[in-house]
């Protein structure tokens, strides 16, 4: 079982508990998890489960997806783990109870177009892996 706190700043927005083996991640309504966000590609990533490990993966997205302030393509998930994407963080909690079959939480609106992120922290966050 996976937890996912999707925050905004220091504010807890969702709290997402699921047990799905595939969670999309964007801006456009039919993803699992949206953000409504413009630095949010509309399909921005992916968290997928391999046996007992969870892998976050990024799908070709405009500004990228971090983990632990690291831009990546695809890297396995630990607890306590915070992935960056756009101007939002998804602090991961991995709960080892397989029998909890709690749904996903989400909240559905369509946006778009993709903005491009230009803020310092983003900058910051490429400019480390230079």
């Amino acid at each position: 079982m996976i937890r996912i706190l999707m925050k905004f700043k220091d504010t807890v927005l969702k709290d997402i508990q699921c047990g799905k083996e595939e969670i999309t991640i964007g801006r456009n309504k039919d993803n699992d998890i949206q953000i409504e966000n413009l630095a949010v590609s509309g399909r921005h990533a992916r968290i997928k489960k391999n046996r007992n490990d969870y892998f976050i993966e990024d799908l070709k997205s405009t500004n990228g997806t971090f983990l632990n302030e690291k831009r990546i393509s695809k890297e396995v998930l630990k607890n306590n783990d915070a992935v960056t994407i756009g101007k939002h963080t998804l602090s991961i909690l991995l709960e080892k109870n397989k029998n909890d079959r709690q749904g996903l939480n989400v909240c559905r609106n369509e946006m778009n177009k993709t903005m491009k992120l230009d803020t310092r922290h983003h900058k910051e966050m490429i400019k480390k892996q230079r």
